[in-house]
Order: C-alpha cells, then structure tokens, then sequence
C-alpha cells in the first residue's frame, strides 16, 4: 500500500507538471478562471498537507488569483513537500487518524492513506476539467491518465 501512495503523489506531480507545460505554451497562460481553478487544485493539495503535518490549514486566499509563474512554484514546492511527506512515511503511520476540518458535523476522520488518495482522486479530477477548460481556450490538452504514466515507466514529474 505505501509503494501505491508513492505512486500516485509520482502520478499527480508528473501530471501537473505536463499539464503546466501545456497551459504555460496555451493563450489561457493568465486567463483569470484556469489561475482560480488551478489555484483551489494546490491550495487543496496545500491544506491537505498540513493537516497530515499535524498543522491548521490556512484559509483559502482573498483576491485575485495567483500569476501563472507564482502558481507554478507554488505546485512545484506543494509536490516536493508531498513526495517528502509520503517518503517518511512507514506501514504503521498509514493508519494514523487525522480529522478533516472542512467537514465539521459530523467530524470527518480518515486515516493518513486515505487523505493521500483524497488528494490525488481531487487533483485528477479538477486536472480533467482543467484540460478540458484549457482546449476551449484555444490550448492543446494533453493525456496523463495513470496507464500512460505507467507505459512510459513511471517518470518524474518535469518542471523546467
């Protein structure tokens, strides 16, 4: 079970990076809806980790959302805290409880494994509507289903 949760943050870090790639060369670069949308893809990603961290997630920011470049290190540094996070973990620590705040009645409690599964089925599932939003902006979407990462060996994410 833990070399699967490896995976699929390797997964999720591979796909956001090819799907940075194809939003970064598309004319939605800035369009202020994809920067919103993929703004709640980290920022769940973010507070997701710190619960895990034992911290209180911060508030979603106000205002507009973040330049293309800013939420690109932001998911960047997100995959890198995470790929980190998942290596410390061992067998035991899978099953460690942590509550969810943003279900409070009643508290929702899962274990440290299923908080990494919520975060990798949320992020592909915004992923796919973010291609989508990305071909009807005159962008070039790009597959990152799970089998394709497999077939090409399960690369690493590439950012530059």
């Amino acid at each position: 079970m833990l070399n699967h949760l490896r995976d699929l943050m390797t997964h999720a870090e591979w796909a956001n990076a090819v799907f940075f790639h194809a939003w970064g060369k598309s004319p939605a670069r800035e369009h202020e809806e994809m920067r919103r949308r993929v703004g709640h893809v980290i920022g769940v990603q973010h507070g997701f980790l710190a619960i895990l961290r034992g911290e209180v997630p911060g508030a979603p920011p106000d205002g507009p959302p973040p330049s293309f470049d800013d939420l690109k290190a932001w998911a960047q540094r997100n995959h890198a805290d995470l790929r980190s996070f998942a290596d410390g973990l061992d067998a035991a620590s899978l099953d460690r409880k942590v509550r969810i705040p943003w279900f409070p009645d009643p508290p929702c409690v899962v274990t440290v494994a299923e908080a990494l599964v919520q975060v990798a089925m949320h992020t592909q599932h915004h992923r796919g509507q973010l291609m989508t939003r990305l071909k009807d902006f005159g962008g070039e979407p790009l597959n990152v289903d799970w089998i394709i990462w497999l077939w090409k060996g399960k690369p690493q994410g590439r950012w530059a």
